[in-house]
């Protein structure tokens, strides 16, 4: 777990301080910021001055023998920080106080007046501190005294003791061989990190979408069988229907009078020649019927329409089967009504 890393800069430090200090036309890099929450950023130390107007005040105050080399390091800039689940059981006070207790602890180790900004970073991944400083030892500009391997391992060690046992942090091996990352390499690993993460999402949210496809296909082929089965059973129930028709009318008794019985012959035949008409539109309609629902079962879409149309040619026909038999029965009355009048005509003379 890492709580305290150093990078030395030397005569540019105006990307640093842009980085840090990140004002209303700052545009970053990093696609870990989050410019909506820029603003809950805070210092623990804040100057008026820009950092290389501060390093050139503290430089001044200095009594220098020679002037400051060109390549000399001028700045030297630590990132303290731990895991997000360190900082999510910390209320965001405790959080505002453990950085308060690492820049006391750095003040006090490196100077007060050296501490040209300490700025926390409430806007990325996990909450962190950069804290950046004038290398200054007994009035003197010499960060290669201050940040040896050698001086960084026991800072590591003494901030664990002053600060990170306080809060229960945990502590790293003594002598441990592993690199600590520069401010670069660190953020070009969260930009690794989130680009991952990213990438998981999406094949996640793929695979989500895979399965609602999969659960809507399977769905639409359900209604399509219930569309065709009730279709099938409509055409059954028709085509039943027709039939008892048939044997209701032919179960009716045999006329006695020869007349009679020669009339309704003739009906019979008629109705027998409209039905033998009507069952080869039927039989015809019924294989349109059934080809449509078989073509009804390769798509997945359409069904409710080839329904639509089948009860349609349902509806349709027996209402002509209905007008045939009024027709029908119409004829074979007519003959009796005729006679009985010409019966009582002679009754009457």
């Amino acid at each position: 777990m890492k709580k305290i890393r150093n990078e030395k800069n030397k005569v540019n430090v105006t990307p640093i301080e842009l980085e840090n200090e990140r004002d209303e036309n700052y545009t970053p890099d990093n696609p870990n910021i989050d410019l909506s929450r820029t603003g809950r950023n805070y210092h623990t130390v804040h100057r008026s001055e820009r950092y290389m107007d501060y390093i050139n005040g503290r430089i001044a105050t200095l009594p220098l023998k020679r002037k400051v080399r060109y390549d000399a390091v001028l700045m030297g800039a630590f990132v303290i920080s731990s895991d997000g689940e360190f900082f999510n059981r910390l209320m965001p006070s405790q959080q505002r106080r453990f950085f308060e207790d690492a820049t006391e602890y750095l003040a006090e180790k490196y100077g007060e007046e050296n501490i040209i900004s300490a700025v926390v970073h409430m806007d990325e991944t996990t909450p962190h501190m950069h804290l950046n400083l004038v290398p200054i030892v007994d009035r003197r500009l010499c960060a290669k005294e201050l940040f040896t391997p050698k001086t960084l391992r026991e800072l590591q060690s003494d901030f664990w003791e002053k600060v990170g046992k306080k809060w229960d942090l945990e502590r790293g091996k003594p002598g441990s061989q592993a690199k600590h990352k520069s401010v670069a390499e660190y953020k070009a690993q969260k930009i690794l990190e989130s680009a991952q993460n990213e990438a998981k999402n999406i094949i996640s949210e793929a695979d989500g979408k895979a399965q609602a496809a999969r659960l809507e296909a399977d769905s639409i082929v359900s209604r399509a069988e219930q569309t065709a089965t009730k279709a099938k059973q409509q055409a059954q129930e028709y085509l039943d229907g027709v039939i008892q028709s048939v044997e209701e009318e032919k179960a009716k008794p045999t006329p006695k009078k020869k007349k009679q019985a020669e009339e309704e012959i003739r009906v019979l035949r008629t109705e027998n020649a409209a039905l033998r008409q009507s069952l080869n539109i039927k039989s015809k309609d019924a294989s349109d019927l059934f080809e449509l629902l078989q073509k009804a079962e390769r798509r997945a879409k359409g069904k409710e329409t080839a329904f639509g149309m089948v009860s349609d040619m349902i509806a349709a026909y027996p209402d002509e089967f209905d007008a045939l038999l009024n027709k029908s029965r119409a004829k074979k009355a007519a003959p009796y009504n005729k006679g009985n009048s010409r019966g009582y005509d002679r009754g009457g003379k």
